[in-house]
């Protein structure tokens, strides 16, 4: 090998490597610039573009990531609802997420509830102050108001998440056969908490309940978070 084609091989060399230190250094700044607890504000829909108002929210804490929304409209107890909940790392785009629960309500249809697990999710980020918008590689937009940066706890469900974070809950949990999910306040008194609902939607497949602006009460011990009607969610080591 001549001396020409040596200081060829040597310039592309540092030049691929600063590109792959610089996508690294990419993709580390947008697993930071996501962490926080985020309102949506704007959806847009893959390929047509359509605006699909919505009100839901997203975590990123702690390489864990939990979302819950439900569609706006009237009759309210009709719209769609989604949540999903796992973990997320840097990716090709900026992060990746893997939904452990991936899941999708759709009250009076047959089923109400569609589940999936481990579906995986590139995104792009681009945060400016307070406002984030995250772009999917199917095209999907979703822009979100940053509520607070997360200070508090994310618990792991054996199935699903629990956060308790900035005052507010977000739980995702559940799978193919009965899912229950939904954000909000929260107020506590030792292991007594009282869930002022924002959007709560549960579901099986053969029926769907949504609530809105509703109070809920619970308990925590720090193992186990139980609802007064019984229902009970264990947490789990992180893996």
């Amino acid at each position: 090998m001549d001396r020409r084609w040596r200081h060829l091989f040597a310039f592309v060399w540092v030049f691929a490597a600063l590109a792959l230190n610089n996508a690294r250094a990419d993709s580390a700044d947008a697993v930071k610039a996501v962490e926080g607890l985020w309102a949506y504000t704007t959806l847009l829909a893959s390929g047509t573009g359509q605006v699909m108002p919505l009100t839901g929210v997203i975590l990123y804490k702690d390489g864990l990531f939990a979302q819950q929304s439900i569609f706006d409209g009237e009759p309210f107890d009709a719209q769609g609802a989604m949540a999903h909940a796992g973990p997320f790392s840097a990716g090709p785009r900026g992060v990746h997420m893997t939904a452990e629960q991936t899941i999708s309500i759709t009250p009076g249809k047959d089923p109400a509830l569609k589940f999936r697990r481990d579906t995986q999710h590139d995104i792009s980020v681009d945060r400016d102050g307070d406002t984030m918008t995250i772009v999917f590689g199917s095209g999907t937009v979703q822009k979100f108001k940053r509520i607070g940066p997360a200070q508090g706890d994310i618990y792991k469900l054996q199935d699903g998440l629990l956060a308790l974070v900035d005052d507010h809950f977000v739980l995702v949990a559940g799978d193919e056969r009965a899912v229950v999910t939904g954000f909000g306040k929260f107020q506590r008194k030792g292991s007594a908490y009282d869930l002022q609902v924002i959007r709560w939607s549960e579901a099986t497949p053969t029926k769907a309940a949504h609530r809105r602006d509703a109070s809920l009460k619970a308990t925590f011990d720090g193992k186990t978070f139980a609802l007064a009607d019984g229902r009970a969610f264990q947490v789990v080591a992180r893996k």
